[in-house]
């Protein structure tokens, strides 16, 4: 071997082996990002010293140029691995306007033959240390089969397409891994199955209990338990109890053992969920009926809008927990797919900082996989979501996306998820009608089940005017993910595109009663309340939709709203300051809803042309968009509807 194939750092419980690039804390791997990697190795080298950004920046990306909020994505990844507390920085301390320093004591040595000990610090510094043993104590470590190693990383990669992640598909996770956990010590203390049994070979998923006398708390329920069967029923050599044999055991305390015995399984899921406002409360066991020891469980509250945000918590409590024993290579798959979900989760949130942190967990991903399809499938989503939000211009991100969505099919050519994200921009940027169909259609061919794709199907049916269509398509959307608020505010979306306005309202009316926080909604009814003349409260919507997102499109609807109602001076206003924003982009398209509503129509098609050479997303509404209703006699306006493609 080489000099440098001997060569080490240690700190706490870690050491960095430099020859293979690797981060073990105690024995095992750290899975870390290349990247992520190189920051912790600058910093290491440097123990002591302040690293400035720059610096930082051209010894990780030499060859690039990176934003300083790659930067401090990387460094917070970092801090997470290395396990820091709450209360201060135990490794990597953060110097104001200056850069970062590596505050542990580093010892630096070569292979000696001697197993790594960690070194146990004296000074100053042992609190730190200290700290960081407590903050990744583990517990006994399940012994793990190569054949559930195989199978956590096929099951990662069979769920590489997920989008849309409820708190049935982590359950799915938690109830999938135990299932794959062969010989091995239930956690939480218990012991191994009395029958000796290798692996879980079946499971009844009991009637999630609402504990809560709320209707909508026992929807919850029954969508939970409903979809882990469903979910569960599609794992290899798993039998799963159907739903109409443990539909009898709802609303009443049973002998689990009996009803595994009953039902002759060997492990049971039981959970319960509470409601309290806009938060839902949930408790979820899986359960060894042979001794009735608890494998696994956990309580959560959440938001009831941020049902589908809870999977990186769930993931990383799992696998934390059961501690694999994965190879190098495994490591890689499972850290690519980690950061996929972690991508998909911030992807979720709809806001600036969830896009951008999304890009950064999907760059990650590609990192660490380059050819992983479904991060460049999430990277498309992101720069589609961030024009759609009006954080950046057209022509700056849907190129973006449309390059990722194109390499994710090149690696894929089935994966509905970057097929249904390449359907978005021929629609809202190529103006490809009939590719932008067909790209919709097969990508809902290959996954029927997958929502966005039905979400964004029925917004291009809308604008071609195919109102019956499109409800549908948002309607099965909604269905899929009945927990998802993106899904569910969509379908008021395409009830006021329809015409729809009373249904409109009250769809949004539900919504905001669960969460008021969510603006989507409030864009909507307030749409919708201004079509049926009650300006008051389309004004009132939209107010608090602005202080809720900060949204320029939220403005402008506003700005409609005040022109629309005879506010002329109101209407004036939200152009003025519509006119100073700089840090996002304010669509043409929204301005020329402002003068239509002021009836300037002169000023309205000025501002619809600059929405053509923009490309504006919204332009593919015109057909249908009320708002314009006034202009559509104007032969400008059809002159419009055939240049973009939304007349034959």
């Amino acid at each position: 071997m080489g000099e440098q194939s001997k060569h080490f750092y240690e700190f706490g419980r870690f050491r960095i082996d430099i020859a293979q690039r690797l981060l073990h804390r105690d024995r095992e791997i750290v899975p870390l990002t290349p990247k992520v990697f190189d920051m912790l190795l600058t910093l290491v080298e440097n123990s002591g010293q302040v690293v400035s950004k720059d610096s930082m920046m051209k010894k990780v990306w030499p060859d690039s140029f990176v934003e300083e909020g790659n930067l401090t994505q990387n460094i917070s990844l970092l801090r997470k691995a290395l396990g820091e507390g709450q209360n201060g920085h135990q490794f990597i301390e953060t110097v104001a306007r200056r850069g970062y320093r590596f505050v542990a004591p580093v010892r630096e040595l070569q292979d000696d033959g001697i197993d790594f000990i960690p070194e146990r610090t004296t000074n100053g510094a042992d609190g730190v240390a200290e700290h960081a043993r407590e903050a990744t104590s583990p517990g006994d470590d399940p012994t793990v089969t190569r054949g559930a190693v195989e199978y956590v990383i096929a099951a990662a990669r069979r769920r590489r397409g997920v989008v849309f992640v409820s708190l049935v598909g982590l359950v799915l996770a938690a109830a999938g891994v135990f299932y794959s956990i062969a010989g091995s010590k239930p956690a939480n203390g218990g012991s191994k199955p009395a029958n000796g049994s290798s692996s879980i070979e079946s499971i009844a998923v009991l009637p999630f209990v609402n504990e809560a006398s709320d209707t909508d708390a026992e929807y919850f329920s029954d969508e939970i338990t409903e979809s882990l069967i469903n979910n569960l029923s599609q794992l290899p050599k798993l039998r799963v109890v159907p739903r109409s044999m443990v539909l009898g055991y709802r609303g009443r305390e049973s002998d689990l053992r009996r009803i595994a015995s009953d039902l002759n399984v060997r492990a049971v899921l039981a959970g319960r969920v509470h409601r309290r406002g806009d938060t839902l409360s949930i408790q979820v066991d899986l359960i060894d009926a042979a001794n009735e020891s608890q494998m696994w469980g956990k309580h959560y509250d959440r938001k009831v809008s941020d049902i589908l945000l809870v999977q990186e918590d769930i993931s990383r409590d799992i696998f934390e927990n059961l501690r694999l024993k994965l190879s190098v290579e495994e490591q890689k798959q499972l850290e690519a797919f980690s950061l996929y979900l972690k991508g998909r989760n911030s992807w979720n949130k709809r806001t600036e900082d969830g896009l951008l942190q999304g890009i950064e967990y999907f760059r990650s991903a590609i990192e660490v996989d380059r050819d992983y399809a479904p991060a460049y499938a999430g990277l498309a989503d992101c720069y589609n979501m961030l024009v759609v939000y009006g954080i950046s211009q057209p022509r700056d991100a849907f190129p973006k996306a449309k390059e990722a969505a194109t390499k994710a099919l090149s690696i894929d050519g089935a994966l509905a998820e970057a097929r249904t994200s390449l359907a978005f921009i021929e629609h809202r940027w190529d103006w490809a009608r009939e590719q932008a169909e067909r790209d919709f259609q097969l990508a809902i061919k290959s996954k029927p089940a997958y929502a966005p794709a039905h979400q964004w199907y029925s917004s291009y049916l809308v604008a071609m005017g195919r109102f019956d269509e499109a409800i549908a398509e948002a309607k099965r959307a909604e269905e899929l993910e009945p927990l998802s608020f993106i899904s569910n505010s969509h379908l008021g979306w395409i009830f006021y595109l329809a015409g729809r306005y009373d249904e409109a309202i009250q769809h949004c009316q539900r919504l905001l009663d669960v969460d008021p926080n969510f603006f989507p909604a409030r864009r909507y009814l307030g749409l919708a309340y201004e079509q049926k003349g009650m300006y008051a409260e389309a004004v009132d919507q939209f107010q608090q939709g602005v202080k809720l997102s900060g949204s320029p499109l939220m403005m402008s609807l506003l700005g409609h709203a005040y022109a629309a109602s005879g506010k002329r001076s109101e209407a004036q206003r939200i152009l003025a300051e519509l006119d100073k924003q700089k840090q996002r982009y304010v669509s043409p398209y929204t301005i020329a809803t402002i003068y239509a509503g002021l009836g300037e129509k002169d000023q309205a098609f000025k501002w619809l042309e600059k929405a053509f050479e923009d490309r504006d997303i919204w332009l593919m509404n015109l057909k249908v968009d009320p708002v314009f209703a006034s202009l559509r006699k104007d032969r400008r306006f059809e002159s419009l509807l055939q240049r973009t493609g939304l007349t034959p």
